[in-house]
């Protein structure tokens, strides 16, 4: 063999190591490009994950908290409302004086702001309205002819207290109730006395 022969075959033997050696390192950076979208991928969708777990785990801590909140609440607020209501007709008691009916006046503002402060109202019926059983509770009945009267507000007695939508203390009230022989409205509790 000659020299310009073996020269030829070593060039060719270079050119094609060479030729691997660049696919080798063209296979590995395609492979590192495709890892390092992988890469970038993936943190991203850790990132999205990781919020998505932290505002959910907040919407569950706000709604714990606000539950709490009301579950602790209630039986001090059914006690206020008690009060509240029960004690409140002392202000038009005569016997009180004068002095003493201001005091009271403001204790029971301030009763009032408490309710009010923790979504708790006040609420009082008009007659002629539908009775709500779950808000109410049946002091007498009254006797009327008129069917559109039946089950309606006659008089609210006492006023009630709601916080979303559940009673912590129950309207007393009369209600009209339909009876075809009533000529004019009695009371249940007034004809009973009269027999």
């Amino acid at each position: 063999m000659d020299t310009q022969t073996e020269f030829d075959a070593q060039e060719n033997s270079s050119a094609s190591e060479q030729n691997q050696i660049a696919a080798t390192l063209e296979k590995i950076l395609d492979l590192q490009n495709k890892n390092s979208r992988q890469l970038v991928q993936s943190l991203r969708e850790n990132v999205n994950f990781q919020n998505q777990v932290r505002q959910g785990m907040q919407r569950e801590l706000d709604a714990l908290k606000e539950q709490q909140r009301g579950e602790q609440l209630t039986p001090i607020l059914k006690a206020i409302a008690t009060v509240y209501v029960e004690y409140k007709k002392i202000l038009s008691d005569e016997a009180v004086p004068r002095r003493s009916r201001r005091t009271l006046s403001l204790m029971f503002d301030e009763l009032e702001d408490i309710l009010a402060e923790y979504d708790a109202e006040i609420f009082t019926s008009a007659v002629g309205e539908t009775r709500r059983p779950l808000l109410t509770k049946i002091v007498n009945t009254v006797m009327t002819d008129d069917k559109n009267l039946h089950n309606t507000i006659a008089k609210s007695r006492r006023p009630g207290v709601i916080r979303n939508g559940r009673p912590l203390y129950r309207e007393f009230v009369d209600v009209y109730v339909f009876d075809a022989n009533a000529g004019t409205p009695v009371r249940k509790s007034e004809a009973v006395r009269s027999e």
